[in-house]
C-alpha cells in the first residue's frame, strides 16, 4: 500500500512539473490524408499521403492575423518522404493545403500551436 501511495505521488508531482514547465505537444493539421505538424517551435513537416498527383504544402503563421507563409512543400507525391522547413520564428498556427498552379489552395483549418 505504501508503494502504491508513493508511486501515485511521484506521478502527480511529475504531471504538475510538466504542466508548469510548458512542455509543447506537436499539433497536426489535416487536409484529407495529407498532414503537417510542428516538430519544434520553429520547425514544420508536411507529408503528402494521397496518390492523387496534387502537391501539398503547409502554411504557417507567426502572429495569428496573417494569411500565413508558405512553409514546407511536399511535391513528389505519396512516396513516404516528407518535406520539412525551419521557419526562423515561433510558429503560432499552421494548416495543410493542396495546391495546383493557377487555382486557389484547398486548405484544412488553422491549428493553433499554443503560446510560444
Amino acid at each position: 500500500m505504501k508503494l502504491i501511495t508513493r508511486s501515485l505521488f511521484v506521478i502527480l508531482v511529475s504531471f504538475i512539473v510538466l504542466s508548469i514547465s510548458g512542455i509543447a505537444v506537436a499539433v497536426y493539421s489535416w487536409n484529407g490524408d495529407d498532414y503537417s505538424w510542428d516538430y519544434s517551435s520553429v520547425g514544420i513537416q508536411t507529408c503528402d499521403k494521397e496518390s492523387d498527383s496534387t502537391k501539398v504544402k503547409s502554411k504557417a503563421d507567426d502572429d495569428h492575423w496573417g494569411s500565413g507563409y508558405d512553409a514546407a512543400k511536399d511535391v513528389d507525391g505519396n512516396n513516404g518522404i516528407c518535406a520539412t522547413a525551419n521557419m526562423g520564428w515561433d510558429i503560432h498556427r499552421h494548416k495543410t493545403c493542396e495546391y495546383r498552379s493557377f487555382w486557389p489552395d484547398d486548405c484544412g483549418n488553422w491549428q493553433e500551436v499554443g503560446a510560444p
